[in-house]
Parts: C-alpha cells; structure tokens; sequence
C-alpha cells in the first residue's frame, strides 16, 4: 500500500480478531481507527502512561487504567455499560481491570464479548526491566476476541502465536531516509552536534537511553538549557542519576513546549506523537554502553517514528565491533531455551528432594529469567515469553557487530541510508596535557591520515571542525608532515620534533628548488662578472621570496660561493670591477648548469 494508507482503509470493519498484524509502520492509524470503531467494548493495552494521557486528550470519552486508577475507579468504568466502550491500560493496569471486572460478576462477560488488543507487543519483549510487563499475557489466550499489532514485532516462541491470523502491511515506497552515522567516537561526535546547534534549522530530539550519558553529554557541551524525558522511579534512581540537572526534567512531552534539544530514554521510544516542524531526530546507540544498543528495526524505528511532522533530518549515531558474524535469531533461541530447560529440570529435581527431606527449598534467582514458581509446591515451569525476552536482547545486539548489519537493518524497516563516517575523538585536558611532544605528533599524524584514507570512499560527518581543519590549527607540525614526509621517515626519526622539523624543512626547500633555479636564473646573466657583495645580496633576496630555510627554521644566510653550488651555475673566481668602476673580488658566470635538471 501507499505509505500515507491507514489501517482503517485496509480493514474497513475494524481490525482483525484472533489475528497477529504487523502494520509496517508507526503512525498508521490503528489506536486511533480501534477507539473510532464502535462496533464493539475494546480493552486497549500500551506500553506506558504518555500514551494513555495522550489519547484521552485526543479521546476524552475513553477511561484509562494506571498505577494512580483504583480497581474501584475501574468498577466505576465498567458499570457504564456504553456501547463501543474503551479502556486503554498499561500491561501493569490489567490485572485492575481483571479484578474489578471480577468483584463486578462481569469477568466471563469480559473473556467473551470484549476485544483485547496488545498494542505495540514488541515491548513485551523488549522491556524486560519491567517486572510486570507480561501481566496481560496471564489473560489474553482466555479471551474469545484478542488481537496483536505492533510496527515492528516479535516472533514469540509461543506456538499458540501461529494459531493467530496474520497480516503484514508493506509498502510501494520507502518510509524515509536515515543518515547512518558510523562513528569512531559516538560521544565526540554527539557533542560535535550539540556544540553546532545553528546548523539546524529546528529543535533536535535525542533518543539515547541512559540516563548517565545524557547527563554526560550535557555537561560535556555544556548546555544551559534543554529537556529531559526519562523514567520518575519509585526509588527515584534517575532523579538522583540526573542530580543538578534535575531542573531539566519533564514528566510528559507537550506540544509547544519543546526546547532546541530535548533527550528521551526508552520510556518514550513508543506510542506518543511528537509534533514539531522542521525537527531532527537523532537515535544515539554506543557498544560501550549497553543498555543503548537498542534493536533498529524494534526500538530505533519507534523511535523515530515518534515524529509526525517532516523532519529535517534522521540520524543515526553509532559505532560497531568490526566483527563480520551475526548469529541467527533461531540459533540464540535453542541455545536459551537448552540453558532454560537444564536449570529447571535441575532445580525442581532439588525442590522435590527437599519436599521429601521436609527441607525448605533456597530459590535459584536465574530462574527469574526464564520460569515462574509455583506458589504451593514450589515447582518451576518454563515461561516463554520470559525466554524471549532473554533471545531478544541477545540477538538484538548482534547487529553491532558490523556497520553493515545495522544499515540492513534500516533497510530491512523500509528505510533509505546514506552512510557517513565521523573521525571524531575527545581528549581530557589531563590526557593531552600527559602526553609528550612526539606522542602527540604521531597521533595527530595518523589520525590526519587515518581521516584523508576514510575521506577517499567515504562521506565524512562534521559540523565543526573537520579532523583536518582541527590538526592544521592545533598541531601545524603534524600537518605539514602529513603533506610532505611519508610515515617510514617519521618512524625513523621516532616522531622527535627537532628532526621531524628539519625533515619537513628540507622537503620544503627541495620542492621550491625548481622555483628557486628559475629565479636564479632570471637574476644572473651567463658571461658576467658580480662581485661577492652583490652575489650575497642578489641571493639573499632570492631565498627571502622564495623562504629557503636552515635545518633550524631559520632563512638560509646567503654567500656568494653558493651561487657555484651543484646544479647551478659553473663560476671561476676572480676580480673585476663594481659598478662605482672599483677592483673587487667576485665571481664570473661561465654558463649555467641547472637547464637539464630543471627538464628532470
């Protein structure tokens, strides 16, 4: 279908029952046709709470379920008896609903006549932090109507999964294009960006989720003001993470109140609709810190999908581990679900010999992974939705083995790429101040090198310096060198300034040479005599213009000698007359020398 098709022209008496669709893209239209559709009461279950508020703001005549709902508010909904009713929960709020609809005599009216739809399901999965985010699974194969949905789904290990209809929506065009950062420093070249925010026209919205590299990140660049949307725990762990910078905090993202940057951690890569023109958006992914490295095709397209106005543009930002293997989702699931098997198998065989020894079993926290005990007899049994969230991290992460696993990835989502390469690095004024002079030359050497090799076949990423420009201003030394001296030299003169300085200088001098022949010749005259005053004079001259240097960077000091020099001029030494008519030293030009080298 078309990308500006939505799910109500496809399924024109609502949404599929019993089925498992996979819609393709982000803001499709299917919440919106659900609570539209008044053909019958829907259970509606999304991933957190901005979502909730957003759509009974949108949709005022819905009731939503969360942590502040009591299950007697609940009671309260379920007792209007509206038809097309809707409630819209988080997976945490569904056991209120479960137990009111139950304290009400309505539990089996619910299973058989309301549809339950698990709207974005792939956070079942990916959300694994979440101690209760599988909680609508406890009911959802007891309802006689139930569906699935998300943009980016899961294939669960579940079989009763495949008794589902299923429905995949694709589409003629592509979704967008992505700029696909890789970065040799993913926090050098964020700052770069959020140190150059004149090169963007609009607000920028940063889906990085850490809550300690945002902080990072700001301080690093220093910003005065910009928003943060992240998680307000229970046990306030990100208020305090967030410490001084607590001041930029937002619980929920309004329209209208956006500043020119604004950071997100995975609480908002779902479900709400950001409006802002002319925006860019930027997904920030690190292998060196973990909790970043989210799915593209999952977490990193929701992300983006957040926007609902055209944006300026969609990056990327990350790096990878040069590693070109990828495991298949398939191979992680047996190898999880053999650990799983083992564990319980050996944990029940000892829970059941204390049983019999009358001993009270010490829990196994592994099992937290994968099973769920019961609470009479202490057995565990496998829960595989447990399971695939343990295969899903895992296999997630396996795209940042290779740069190219995540641009497939991107493509794979119906996405263009454009790929870019950023040379970026940050140094600690500690660490550069802890540096020798050689050591720095050498690595401004090879990173200038590094950077023109990259340069050849790949589109560089800056908006400030580029890694070029910053060598030449910082280190004009390793500048040059790069220009003039090939790295075998500078390894055998061991990066030493002194020599390295020479060497440039007499590289230098040599390539002026057939500049300087030229001037020499057009200022001594084959068959003439010059005294040794004019000669040093007329030299002098020459090596001024022209910035022929000493060893030691000085200008050479010219002597009238010189002008006999190999390659120059053949001269015999004698005396004649000045241009006051006095007999002086000086030297008579026989004829010149430098006419075949100059051709070679």
């Amino acid at each position: 279908v078309s990308t500006k098709t939505r799910l109500n022209e496809i399924f024109t008496n609502g949404l599929p029952v019993n089925a498992f669709i996979d819609k393709g893209r982000c803001a499709i239209g299917a919440t919106f046709g659900e609570i539209m559709y008044k053909e019958r009461c829907t259970i509606i279950v999304v991933p957190n709470i901005s979502i909730l508020l957003c759509k009974q703001k949108q949709h005022p005549e819905i009731d939503i379920v969360y942590g502040k709902i009591t299950p007697i508010e609940v009671e309260q909904y379920l007792s209007k008896y509206k038809p097309g009713q809707k409630i819209m929960t988080t997976p945490e709020g569904m056991s209120k609903i479960i137990k009111a609809a139950k304290e009400h005599g309505r539990l089996e009216e619910l299973y058989r006549d309301w549809f339950l739809l698990l709207d974005e399901s792939h956070t079942f999965i990916s959300e694994s932090y979440r101690k209760d985010i599988l909680l609508p699974f406890k009911y959802f194969w007891r309802f006689d109507k139930k569906s699935i949905i998300s943009a980016t789904p899961f294939v669960f290990s579940d079989h009763r999964f495949k008794t589902l209809d299923y429905f995949k929506i694709e589409f003629t065009k592509k979704l967008g294009k992505v700029l696909l950062v890789h970065a040799k420093s993913v926090v050098a070249t964020l700052n770069d960006i959020l140190t150059n925010l004149d090169e963007f026209p609009g607000n920028i919205h940063v889906f990085y989720n850490s809550v300690i590299e945002i902080v990072r990140a700001i301080k690093r660049a220093g910003l005065t003001i910009c928003n943060i949307f992240c998680a307000n725990d229970k046990d306030n762990a990100n208020m305090n993470k967030l410490g001084d910078l607590v001041k930029f905090f937002v619980a929920e993202p309004e329209t209208g109140t956006y500043k020119k940057v604004n950071f997100y951690t995975c609480k908002y890569f779902e479900g709400w609709d950001l409006y802002d023109k002319n925006a860019t958006v930027i997904l920030v992914t690190d292998i060196h810190s973990e909790h970043t490295m989210v799915g593209v095709k999952s977490k990193g397209k929701q992300a983006i999908g957040r926007l609902r106005d055209t944006p300026y543009n969609i990056i990327h930002l990350t790096n990878h581990k040069y590693t070109r293997t990828m495991k298949p989702l398939e191979e992680f699931r047996k190898e999880y679900l053999h650990e799983a098997e083992l564990l319980i198998d050996q944990y029940n065989y000892y829970v059941r010999d204390c049983n019999e020894q009358q001993l009270k079993p010490e829990y196994d926290e592994r099992l937290d992974k994968f099973a769920d005990i019961n609470d009479t007899t202490n057995i565990a049994t496998l829960n595989l939705m447990k399971l695939d969230q343990k295969i899903n991290q895992a296999a997630n992460n396996e795209i940042y083995n290779h740069i190219d696993y995540v641009k497939k990835d991107w493509e794979d989502g119906y996405f263009k790429v454009e790929s870019q390469y950023s040379d970026l690095e940050i140094e600690t004024a500690t660490t550069i101040k802890r540096k020798s002079a050689p050591k720095q030359l050498e690595e401004d050497y090879l990173r200038l090198k590094n950077f023109k090799e990259k340069q050849q076949d790949t589109m560089i990423f800056s908006l400030g310096q580029t890694v070029e420009q910053e060598v030449k201003a910082n280190n004009p030394i390793a500048y040059k060198a790069y220009q003039l001296l090939e790295e075998s030299t500078l390894l055998e003169l061991k990066y030493n300034i002194k020599k390295v300085q020479a060497a440039i200088i007499m590289k230098e001098n040599t390539s002026v040479e057939v500049k300087l022949l030229k001037l020499i010749g057009q200022t001594f005259d084959v068959g003439k005599f010059y005294s040794n005053e004019d000669i040093k004079s007329k030299l002098q001259d020459v090596y001024n213009k022209l910035n022929i240097r000493e060893e030691n960077g000085k200008i050479k000091k010219a002597i009238a000698n010189q002008l006999g020099d190999k390659g120059r001029f053949e001269t015999h030494a004698t005396k004649g007359d000045d241009k006051n008519g006095n007999s002086v030293h000086g030297l008579l030009i026989l004829r010149s020398q430098f006419g075949l080298r100059m051709v070679a």
